[in-house]
């Protein structure tokens, strides 16, 4: 099974760390190191280019035995030799067409605790890449053990690895920003998440089976005409609506950051909580207020899927509003479909005792499943 994106981000996160960290410690063991970083934003490229101090006094033609700060500072004195042996070592792809990778005028950059120098760099190309190759041929043919690590950056992934003297080129996919493109596949995930989370679509089936009922004073009663359980259940998608779009924001942007495992647990609770109330009301005739309640409780849970995407850098604020329409069109399919049959049921007498009454308790068995599923970590039902 795949990690997660987030997970697979972290991962990537350390293995370039470690890569940076690597010329320091290939110092001691004669093995050189460097290191291309790269952004891609549109058309441009840019990044910095790392190689330790020795390699790097070797290619200006200096003592690569002088190091510290001192062999830097005679580094810096023949800065032009070594920008002369790099140029045309670094070379971009972009769709085929090869695009030199130019080194900035900006100054060589020393960075004592990894033992390396640093140069900034960058390309422009004809037009946003769909795919990028990266050819590095600068130490190998000297140095058949180099290492040259690469980090490739786009808008949705980061790409990492390491060429050597016997693969000296590597080509990766580019995920561009694009607003319609990244708008509708975060629409569909925000439908696909409450099409599939049982939880959530249980919680809602739970406050809609009253809205088309009058009571419990007196008895259950159906309501006169669909309106009037159109206009209840309006209350309580919006009051939903409302509450769980708050919270996905808050959370999405971490100002709330609450233990997974405590959310999921208290959407359990939430949905026994709907479903009880229709057993043994304790808000009778105020479903939307549990769902603005308890809605809060499930804007947590969308956060929390919407973060184990893969989302875009420049975009968070596209992803999070289309995750949200994705959520709230699939919210008003559920309720497009189960309003209409609600109320045909809801005609007949047997309608309180058979489709709510069992239909809640069944509602609130699973949910109590749920809960100590989630709250003690044991298996007692497959999936959610």
């Amino acid at each position: 099974m795949p990690a997660p994106p987030h997970l697979a981000r972290r991962l990537a996160t350390a293995v370039v760390a470690l890569a940076l960290l690597l010329p320091a410690a290939a110092l001691a063991h004669g093995v050189g190191t460097s290191e291309v970083a790269l952004s891609i934003d549109g058309a441009r490229a840019d990044g910095t280019w790392s190689l330790n101090l020795r390699d790097a006094r070797r290619l200006a033609g200096r003592d690569p035995g002088v190091t510290g700060d001192a062999g830097f500072a005679d580094l810096r004195a023949h800065e032009a030799a070594l920008r002369a042996a790099l140029a045309g070592k670094l070379e971009l792809v972009a769709d085929g067409a090869a695009q030199p990778v130019t080194v900035a005028a900006t100054p060589l950059e020393w960075r004592h605790d990894l033992g390396d120098v640093r140069f900034h760099v960058g390309a422009t190309f004809a037009a946003p890449p769909r795919r990028l190759g990266i050819r590095d041929e600068l130490l190998f043919d000297a140095d058949p053990s180099h290492r040259a690590y690469f980090l490739i950056e786009d808008d949705r992934v980061t790409s990492v690895g390491v060429l050597r003297a016997g693969q000296r080129a590597v080509t990766v996919d580019v995920h561009q920003f694009h607003v319609l493109p990244i708008a509708g596949e975060f629409v569909r995930e925000g439908i696909r998440h409450i099409a599939t989370g049982a939880d959530h679509i249980l919680f809602l089936l739970a406050l809609l089976l009253p809205v088309t009922l009058l009571g419990p004073a007196g008895g259950w009663r159906p309501r006169l005409g669909f309106g009037a359980g159109a206009r209840e259940a309006t209350k309580v998608v919006t009051a939903f609506t409302l509450a769980h779009s708050v919270t996905l924001a808050l959370s999405f942007f971490h100002v709330v950051t609450p233990p997974a495992a405590a959310v999921e647990t208290a959407i359990a609770l939430s949905v026994f909580a709907a479903a009880w109330n229709n057993l043994r009301p304790f808000l009778p005739g105020r479903s939307w207020w549990m769902a603005l309640a308890f809605g809060l409780v499930h804007g947590l849970g969308f956060a929390g899927a919407l973060n184990n995407l893969s989302l875009p850098r420049h975009a968070r604020v596209l992803a999070l509003g289309a995750f949200n329409v994705g959520v709230e069109l699939g919210q008003l399919a559920i309720v497009g479909v189960a309003l209409p049959l609600l109320y045909a049921a809801s005609r007949r007498r047997a309608y309180p005792r058979l489709v709510m009454g069992a239909g809640s308790l069944g509602i609130a068995w699973l949910a109590v499943v749920w809960a100590l599923q989630r709250g003690t970590g044991l298996t007692l039902l497959p999936g959610r």
